[in-house]
């Protein structure tokens, strides 16, 4: 991005090379993914956190092979096949580039067998529907609901809960029904024709992936103690959030993705147990034309930038 706004602020072309610091590696980037924080930071919305500091590329997750290493770093070695985040939200350059440095405690060695492209796609995703699962306590015999079940964070949620005895009920579009199916619904939900914050039947998750729906809306379909999950933080879901457990009753949890050791060992055990990801890719040098289908919303699963 060369300033602030839309996907013709971006441009193709060369930075300086970067190096690594301490407890930093370099990585030779062979595939990053697109996710909404990007969009955010390029439109401006999160200046007071990213500071101004222009160009700079965009993007938080990765995969590549190991360049070099800063001081101090151990436990990795140049040539190593890893993947992982940068803190580019906080105003590091992003991966959306042919190298980047990332923090080592923020880089993980991949799994035998994925792909580039898998490794990429799903850090944020799949570690903020985790955490937000999590927050949710014993899914086994519940029912969750999952508002954007085909998008990047919501296909992850739908299988994760699945995986831990959920009973899954998955909104979307009709054209995506079937793909949701696939990923293991158990029932399918068209947006445009039912309202699932409406009274009537109830819910004991609500989760949020598109982040619309707000508390004060889904807490009309939640069972007596069901729980709100959102991706998006609005005033009165975290208000609600922060006084929870004074309130009792219906909960609010916010999915903020967690990225401690055990939790990409959770991450690779689900996906070792039949949890997929489902991706779209474009070449580096198409990232805008990547970015306005993205920001179009009707991407299914996520959409990854490949390196040659």
């Amino acid at each position: 991005m060369t300033r602030f706004g839309g996907p013709e602020v971006m441009v193709y072309g060369d930075l300086p090379e970067p190096t690594p610091g301490k407890g930093e590696v370099l990585v030779d980037v062979k595939a990053s993914s697109i996710n909404p924080v990007d969009w955010k930071v390029r439109g401006g919305m999160m200046k007071f956190i990213t500071g101004r500091g222009l160009p700079k590329p965009l993007g938080s997750d990765f995969s590549g092979v190991v360049r070099a290493l800063g001081p101090g770093v151990t436990g990795f070695a140049p040539g190593d096949r890893v993947y992982g985040t940068v803190l580019a939200m906080l105003g590091k350059p992003g991966a959306h580039a042919e190298r980047v440095v990332a923090r080592a405690k923020d880089t993980r060695r991949m799994p035998e067998g994925w792909t580039f492209e898998q490794g990429a796609a799903l850090p944020v995703a799949a570690l903020t529907a985790i955490a937000g699962l999590r927050s949710c306590g014993d899914l086994a015999g519940k029912t969750v609901l999952v508002n954007g079940a085909t998008g990047g964070v919501g296909h992850m949620a739908l299988q994760i809960a699945k995986a831990k005895g959920a009973r899954v009920v998955a909104v979307c579009s009709a054209r995506n029904a079937e793909l949701a199916r696939s990923l293991g619904a158990d029932e399918v939900l068209d947006y445009n024709e039912v309202d699932v914050t409406a009274p009537g039947r109830t819910w004991d998750v609500f989760f949020d992936a598109f982040g619309q729906a707000g508390f004060s809306r889904a807490a009309r379909a939640l069972a007596a103690s069901g729980v709100y999950v959102t991706t998006l933080p609005r005033p009165d879901s975290v208000l609600r959030s922060a006084l929870g457990g004074v309130l009792g009753g219906k909960r609010v949890r916010l999915a903020n993705m967690r990225s401690k050791p055990e939790d990409y060992a959770e991450l690779e055990r689900l996906i070792q147990g039949g949890v997929k990801v489902v991706l779209e890719t474009f070449p580096l040098e198409r990232a805008a034309e990547a970015f306005a289908v993205c920001e179009g919303g009707k991407v299914r699963g996520k959409v990854v930038l490949t390196v040659p």
